[in-house]
């Protein structure tokens, strides 16, 4: 009888209905008692997850811009099939841990159906099918993580329903239904690339020995549906890919390199190869383990001179289709350097099926109490596991429910900046720390789930950033106690801590008592950069009301300079100011949005009435400038239309002067910071550049100088097309937002403006590489190679053009 001939009997459905209920009462209550901060992984998941609810508060499915900023959410190997996911459960029940882990529900119903239907198909015994569910509700490991909020237990969920399709589709032999599961197990793939880009090894080996059989086989209809399938995975994936494929690549090598950081064995070495075997007995439970090898020993011993053994071999082929996916997913595994349970626990469903087959091999009432009974204990390891029971400690604790959150009063240290600065987004500096508990990871988590008002970002690890670093935070955390660390990083970390507690510049805004007597202490910039207060002013439309600035500045220096702005709310958050300081002949400009683009005081917050803005910064003068006089003249440019508007300001002349010296000046915004690189940029010295860059991402969270350069960019080269720096400039923020069609433009004017310059066609042939178009590449790196034939990168990329000639990829990439 045809597996889709077979209807599973309703009684089934309701077991699994029964399982599925049972695991959403054990993680609930797990939920209910538990009151913990979570860790460094779970917070950034969860921050990421809370960042794709706030995109899809601006639904739109038919926005190139809206498709572009959800898959930029995501530029690292950690995709958003699973953040994106959690969005309808952070809608329906709010935005916390616990609502977000709700998706996990789904999950373990993906699961369960997924095995038993695996099951009935490769085995057509329905007690095999039931039993391998129930395994999967009482294997610790999938336990724990059902409690946990990680990319792993919705790979593993996509990663076993792909499997399953995958294993009906290749022996189905049914027209419409073949068909049919040809695109679900395109849909399949597509989505296990959106969960993990890695978890494509679990199924990895048994495609590519389905589709050798099928070669071999000559079943040209399946190749047919091959062929539709994989385009059905890329048309599902690539969009994704094809905006981050280059970080993906990079991330991937930079997490894999953890492992020896931490100390993981070697697959070199024999504990390299025991690693994940060792620890099988205590992530599905002894009972389960001892209990199905001794009934397959049993079964052995039984029928060793029996003919009945044979009766084994009716689903050998099914075995042997198990046992090659789980071996092959454990070889690949153990290649890599960094080992964790979590990361192969797509295999465990498969496990969970194995050991369902021997736990059912002899059929008698004494091995069905002894069934009965192993469920029972394994039921037991479980909730000892995961609640604080009174039993054999050897077995459980591993993941009991805490009340961190009462001892770690995060929340009232983000309340205190909110309270604090309330009309302003919030950079919180951390000095990076040991505790689980307090990390920037965490702290930003907290800070996002207030409303998305404070991050939570590192302070450098490198002593020679230190000052830079103590220059562009308003806002440091710190903590009494914290255990000395040896070598350079823990030096660093004693010199920010004692730099940030002793600063004159600071003030301590509150502390909060921690366990062991520590203290966590914070700290605010005595005159912050910006400040935002409301007024009664009835006057509409945006004003600059007063500048403050020396009448002599100095050439080649930071000068302070202080500016206040008044108007309405919208129109001060979506603000750009153009500002240009000039004389007959030469002039310098200080762009920036008001309030350096930190105005905000939530999602839905548009307050009414006015509000003024003070703004002390710094305006450099560069060297090349002639000494004179300056002029101050300014527009107004709103980010919501692009209109200009000019504003009447006081009349400000400066001297500019080569003599003198600043003594204390706040640091340069990063719109100028990133003029200033654009320079380098032009001269092909990257090194520094995207170590600066990297330097300014952390100090905007939000890296909205990036959008504050595109806007201001394009206003000025309408005009001065021939404009080099503010084209470079723009380059970097075309590049660091991914904008690909409008850097290839925007390059491709620059070869016209500064054709003499190498740099400018490696550039243009490195971005039309990114955007898989090769052919469009070479003649830019002939140009390049005949006007500077020793730039080291060239050799590279020339290979990689060659290579990707050949490949289909680019048939899919976005031409100009």
């Amino acid at each position: 009888m045809s597996y889709f001939n077979h209807y599973p009997q309703r009684k089934d459905y309701i077991i699994l209905l029964i399982i599925w209920l049972i695991a959403l009462a054990i993680d609930r209550t797990w939920l209910f008692l538990d009151e913990s901060i979570p860790a460094y992984d779970q917070s950034a998941h969860l921050t990421v997850a809370l960042y794709h609810y706030k995109v899809f508060q601006n639904f739109n499915i038919f926005s190139g811009d809206w498709w572009l900023s959800l898959w930029q959410l995501t530029p690292s190997y950690r995709a958003p099939f699973v953040y994106i996911c959690t969005v309808p459960f952070l809608m329906l029940f709010g935005r916390g841990s616990d609502q977000a882990s709700l998706v996990n529900l789904l999950y373990t119903a993906m699961i369960i159906l997924s095995v038993y239907h695996l099951g009935n198909f490769l085995f057509n015994n329905r007690k095999t099918s039931i039993t391998a569910s129930i395994f999967c509700l009482l294997f610790p490991i999938l336990g724990i993580i059902r409690t946990d909020y990680l990319l792993d237990y919705g790979l593993t969920a996509i990663v076993i329903l792909t499997f399953t399709v995958l294993t009906i589709w290749k022996d189905s032999y049914i027209r419409f239904s073949s068909w049919g599961l040809t695109i679900v197990l395109g849909i399949g793939i597509g989505l296990i690339m959106l969960a993990k880009p890695t978890g494509i090894i679990f199924i990895l080996v048994p495609s590519i020995w389905t589709l050798i059989s099928f070669i071999k086989k000559r079943r040209f209809t399946k190749l047919i549906q091959t062929c539709l399938s994989l385009m059905i995975a890329w048309l599902i994936c690539h969009f994704w890919y094809g905006v981050n494929w280059l970080t993906i690549i990079t991330s991937a090598l930079k997490a894999n390199q953890v492992g020896k950081g931490e100390g993981d064995p070697s697959a070199t070495t024999i504990a390299g190869w025991l690693y994940y075997p060792q620890m099988i007995p205590e992530s599905i439970g002894l009972p389960i383990l001892s209990v199905s090898i001794g009934i397959l020993l049993v079964y052995l011993i039984k029928y060793r001179f029996n003919t009945d053994l044979i009766s084994v071999n009716l689903h050998k082929s099914a075995r042997i289709w198990l046992l090659v996916t789980l071996v092959s997913s454990y070889i690949i595994c153990t290649l890599g350097t960094n080992k964790d349970i979590r990361f192969i626990l797509p295999c465990f469903p498969i496990i969970s099926l194995i050991l369902a087959d021997l736990f059912n091999l002899i059929e008698n009432i004494h091995f069905d109490r002894l069934r009965l009974t192993t469920l029972v204990l394994s039921g037991i390891v479980l909730l000892n596991n995961l609640f604080p029971l009174p039993l054999i400690q050897a077995w459980g604790g591993k993941h009991l429910p805490n009340d961190d959150a009462r001892k770690y009063p995060l929340d009232k240290l983000i309340n205190k900046i909110n309270e604090t600065d309330l009309y302003l987004r919030s950079n919180l500096g951390v000095i990076p720390v040991s505790a689980p508990q307090i990390n920037e990871f965490t702290l930003d988590y907290f800070g996002t789930l207030a409303d998305f008002r404070v991050y939570g970002r590192k302070l450098t690890t490198n002593l020679s950033r230190i000052e830079q670093d103590l220059q562009y935070f308003s806002w440091y955390v710190t903590r009494e106690n914290e255990p000395n660390e040896p070598g350079e990083s823990g030096e660093t970390k004693r010199k920010l801590k004692s730099v940030v507690e002793s600063s004159t510049d600071l003030k301590l805004q509150g502390d909060w008592i921690l366990p062991g007597r520590d203290k966590l202490r914070l700290y605010h910039r005595k005159n912050p950069y910006v400040v935002v207060q409301k007024i009664s002013n009835t006057e509409s439309g945006i004003s600059i009301e007063k500048v403050e600035i020396s009448q002599q500045l100095i050439l080649d220096k930071n000068n302070p300079v202080t500016y206040q702005i008044t108007g309405s709310w919208d129109d001060l958050q979506n603000g750009l100011l153009l500002l240009k300081w000039q004389n007959d002949q030469s002039y310098w400009y200080h762009d920036h949005a008001i309030g350096l683009g930190n105005l905000y005081c939530g999602i839905k917050c548009h307050p009414e009435g006015s509000f003024r803005v003070k703004e002390d910064l710094a305006t450099f003068v560069p060297k090349t400038l002639p000494l004179g006089k300056y002029q101050l003249s300014a527009l107004y440019l709103d980010r919501r239309n692009n209109k200009i508007t000019s504003l009447n300001i006081p009349d400000i002349t400066v001297n500019v002067t080569d003599v003198g010296t600043v003594e204390k000046s706040p640091p340069l915004d990063l719109v100028t910071r990133t003029s200033q690189l654009a320079q380098e940029l032009q001269q092909g010295k990257l090194n520094n550049l995207f170590v600066q860059i990297s330097n300014f991402n952390q100090y905007d969270p939000t890296q909205d100088y990036l959008k504050q350069i595109e806007f201001a960019g394009n206003y000025h080269l309408q005009k001065e097309p021939k404009n080099l720096n503010w084209r470079y400039t723009l380059v970097l923020s075309q590049l660091l937002q991914r904008q690909v069609p409008e850097l290839i433009q925007n390059l491709i004017e620059l070869t016209k403006y500064d054709a003499e310059n190498p740099y400018t066609y490696l550039y243009l042939a490195f971005v039309y590489l990114y955007n898989f178009q090769p052919v469009q590449a070479e003649p830019n790196l002939a140009i390049a190679e005949k006007l500077k034939p020793d730039i080291p990168e060239l050799k590279t990329l020339k290979k990689v053009t060659n290579i990707m000639k050949f490949l289909p990829l680019q048939w899919f990439s976005t031409k100009e």
